[in-house]
């Protein structure tokens, strides 16, 4: 799901690698790290032709020299061949590193690399991930008994990494330059997002990435390499509502339902009570809700608005179940007309009707 906003820290204006970049390539840096279609692992396609038709004048030719500028200065490292761009520093300082769950959803959005100099310089940030700063206390699970901790969880994590790229050596025949060794000092960091667009075959190899990577979750910000308790931020695009710490650095293994201080409000039991009636239970379908949303790991706009939109649709399915035909235990069946069946005739009849409003529903869906 395409995100809705980037994440800046604000210290990227004392960062002197980021200083030394002219005004075009520090907006091409920013411009990377807004894309909708950016993974937890700081992967994007190179779309150079449909990113060129996001300012007036700008040309794929322009943007060629501005991705090479900041892959020369570190910043980012791309693969011509694969047509695969990677952020280098996301993981590290977006804070993706400091929960669990954005953590395997990293491994799975770092499967999908298929440069190897690309997973050669993901390893290689691995390597920089201050795994010492997280909890090595273990988890409570939800059944009373305890798990292992975010240091361990994480630690797990980079090891599936590291065993599915293996040990990536050098190709001769691939794109692009070495990977990069020195990183700049204080890499700025870098937000998610998602997108996809089609290539420019006359002026550039680049920009012809076949599909789009799209993956949810949305870390909150992390200063590198040691995270500032609140670090201070500038947000790019759509706010968040909720509990307005969407700056804040999240506890360790938090979802941002629960960074966004999400509850349960007598406005809203009293708009479900007054729309549906009291037969919804609002305690069940809510911790529905937070459930789902903490196990996707992906921000909302509006966290209220996305309740509403759960409330409805469990009311419209209870609904649909009462009003389907029902098959009783005593091989009798009622019809809503009031007609009953019984024996054989009553299966056949009740299944039937079940099948096709079945059908009906999957149609209309």
């Amino acid at each position: 799901m395409a995100r809705g906003h980037g994440r800046i820290l604000t210290s990227i204006w004392e960062d002197a690698d980021f200083l030394a970049l002219d005004e075009q390539q520090q907006r091409m840096y920013l411009f990377l790290i807004s894309q909708p279609n950016l993974n937890h692992a700081g992967l994007l396609d190179l779309t150079l032709r449909r990113w060129s038709r996001k300012a007036r004048g700008l040309t794929v030719a322009e943007l060629e020299k501005r991705i090479t500028a900041l892959d020369e200065a570190r910043f980012i490292v791309v693969d011509d061949d694969t047509e695969e761009l990677l952020i280098r520093s996301f993981v590290r300082n977006d804070g993706v590193w400091r929960m669990p769950k954005v953590m395997g959803a990293m491994v799975s959005g770092a499967l999908e690399i298929s440069s190897k100099r690309l997973q050669r310089a993901l390893l290689a940030e691995m390597d920089r991930v201050p795994l010492g700063e997280l909890s090595d206390e273990p988890t409570k699970l939800r059944n009373g008994t305890e798990g292992p901790s975010n240091r361990q969880q994480v630690s797990d994590h980079i090891e599936t990494l590291r065993k599915a790229f293996g040990t990536p050596e050098p190709d001769p025949t691939e794109g692009g330059s070495v990977t990069p060794s020195a990183p700049p000092s204080e890499t700025p960091s870098d937000p998610p997002a998602q997108g996809d667009a089609e290539g420019d075959p006359k002026a550039s190899t680049r920009g012809r990435a076949p599909t789009s990577r799209a993956h949810s979750p949305a870390p909150a910000p992390a200063p590198a390499p040691a995270p500032a308790p609140n670090p201070s931020v500038v947000e790019v695009g759509e706010k968040t509502s909720g509990s307005g710490e969407l700056g804040l650095t999240p506890p360790d293994g938090d979802a941002p339902i629960d960074i966004d201080g999400f509850e349960l409000t007598d406005a809203m039991r009293a708009w479900a009570l007054r729309t549906f009636g009291p037969n919804l239970d609002l305690d069940y379908e809510t911790d529905q809700f937070v459930d789902h949303f903490r196990a996707q790991a992906v921000r909302r706009p509006n966290w209220p608005t996305e309740w509403q939109k759960w409330i409805r649709r469990s009311a419209k399915f209870a609904s649909e179940r009462a009003n389907r035909p029902q098959v009783a235990s005593s091989n009798v069946l009622r019809l809503p007309t009031g007609q009953t069946l019984t024996g054989t005739d009553a299966k056949v009849a009740g299944w039937m009707a079940i099948a096709e409003q079945l059908r009906q529903e999957g149609n209309s869906a």
